[in-house]
């Protein structure tokens, strides 16, 4: 016999809305099977639902709707069963172009992720990290720059102002150039004012160059997160994480204990995502570096510390070198483990991949790929990624006269590939089960054609999918089960 328990849906299926019953059915090519102590989680990645399956059968005939493309007509499966496995998109009426739904929720995404305008303040930086892929530079912006950046967002943000304005701060060490944060946050709040429009603020810093004033300056420029990036304990963090000369604010400053200080103040007013940058050199401060977050206090407060483990890699082809020292994503898959073990309860980690620690599919995109979401370069360039500023030959548009060696300053190559891209279409992410809950990874690594990149972001799910379905109902499933290629390709 056959046991099911009740499915949790995360998003409704257009196929679940036709009334008409069909005659026929397919298994759905994105569900996935988890076996668990009393019998089997199925999991279906284009709906995000989860049911249970217990029973003598339940082994078998989780494998049979999680492999290939099987038709059962309607009257073989008992009414009930198949009226709650289509709600989950665990069936679907046979012929229905799965892959048509994603491509459709995908361009709706990209229209519909409300704007983010990340703001390169300056290249500048007041420290020396060893794997640092920015091109250090006196680039900065300036008041001169606020009117094109006003007018940019403005006539974006007019379509739908409802969807608001998120500005985040970014270098370099943005806080390098607060004259321009002050001028620049004070009118894209006025304009969010006149359009009622909300408005929020991030910032990504080493933390080292606040104002004193830190409690109001968050008030002031309406910062709901800050990402703080350290690089383990302090022997450590100081070694890697040196002040560049004339930078150092008095003989014996730390950049650790300057940093340490600003997350003990900022917790009280706003969330703070610790950023652990790791390698093979530093991971054995992972586990250390929560307890001592944990002696601070950083798990008792008004807004809970965020632990962000980050595996240091090869970001682009300025940080190559750093293929000497980066973990696998086995021994990196290990190394969190290990932390979810011991960490405790109190401690949050979360991981890039799965920010809400459960695959829900996306429905929304990357900045990069988002329609009204643009990073204005400290050079007055404009790019689609974070990653790419002060790569020139990358940049899509200009802010200001800036020239591009080489070419044109209106010659924008990679405009059109942004404007185009389209996971659904790539020839194997097109045909992978993990599409719904992944799009394709990184669209930055499908431009530089980075195959050792998209392939660790396959291993990820098929290593870890199984566990992070399994959380769902609290349970674990067999330590050594992973998907295979055959699972991921059907």
């Amino acid at each position: 016999m056959l046991a099911v328990s009740p499915s949790e849906s995360a998003i409704d299926l257009e196929a679940v809305a036709c009334n008409e019953q069909p005659c026929s059915f397919d298994n759905s090519r994105y569900n996935f099977s988890v076996p668990v102590t009393d019998g089997v989680l199925l999991y279906n990645a284009n709906s995000g639902a989860v049911t249970k399956l217990t029973g003598a059968d339940a082994v078998e005939f989780g494998a049979v709707l999680s492999g290939g493309i099987c038709e059962f007509e309607a009257g073989t499966l008992p009414e009930g069963l198949i009226t709650q496995f289509r709600a989950g998109g665990f069936l679907v009426p046979s012929g229905t172009d799965e892959l048509a739904i994603i491509r459709e929720r995908f361009w709706k995404a990209r229209g519909g992720t409300p704007m983010v305008v990340t703001l390169t303040t300056t290249m500048n930086c007041n420290l020396g990290c060893y794997y640092c892929y920015e091109s250090r530079s006196g680039d900065r912006l300036t008041g001169s720059d606020v009117l094109g950046i006003i007018t940019w967002v403005a006539d974006r943000l007019v379509i739908a102002p409802r969807d608001g304005l998120h500005v985040d701060w970014y270098g370099g060490e943005p806080l390098l150039n607060q004259e321009f944060i002050e001028s620049a946050s004070a009118a894209l709040q006025a304009l969010c004012t006149k359009l009622q429009a909300p408005y929020s603020a991030s910032v990504i810093s080493n933390g080292t160059a606040w104002p004193d004033d830190v409690e109001a300056f968050v008030q002031r420029h309406r910062i709901r997160q800050v990402q703080v990036s350290l690089d383990g304990l302090q022997p450590n963090h100081d070694k890697r994480r040196r002040y560049r000369t004339g930078y150092r604010p008095g003989p014996t400053a730390s950049s650790f204990e300057l940093a340490t200080a600003l997350v003990d103040r900022l917790l009280n007013h706003t969330r703070v995502d610790i950023r652990l940058n790791l390698d093979r050199e530093n991971q054995i401060d992972l586990q250390p570096f929560v307890e001592f977050a944990r002696t601070r206090g950083w798990f008792d407060r008004k807004f809970q510390a965020v632990i962000q483990p980050a595996r240091l890699a090869f970001f682009s082809q300025r940080s190559s070198f750093m293929r000497k020292v980066e973990m696998s994503v086995v021994e990196y898959d290990r190394l969190r483990k290990d932390l979810r073990d011991h960490a405790g309860c109190d401690v949050r980690i979360e991981e890039s991949e799965a920010p809400e620690g459960f695959p829900y599919p996306k429905t929304s995109v990357c900045a990069a790929l988002a329609s009204r979401s643009v990073v204005f370069g400290a050079d007055g360039l404009t790019y689609r990624c974070g990653l790419q500023v002060g790569e020139k030959h990358r940049a899509v548009g200009k802010t200001s006269s800036a020239d591009l060696p080489g070419q044109p300053a209106e010659v924008f190559a990679d405009s059109a590939w942004w404007q185009a891209f389209d996971p659904t279409i790539q020839p194997n992410c097109s045909r992978c089960s993990f599409l719904p809950i992944c799009w394709g990874g990184c669209p930055k690594k499908h431009l530089e054609g980075d195959s050792h990149v998209l392939q660790e972001q396959s291993l990820y799910w098929r290593r870890n999918l199984p566990r992070l379905v399994a959380s769902r109902f609290g349970v674990t499933p067999p330590p050594e089960f992973v998907y295979s290629e055959a699972d991921q390709f059907r």
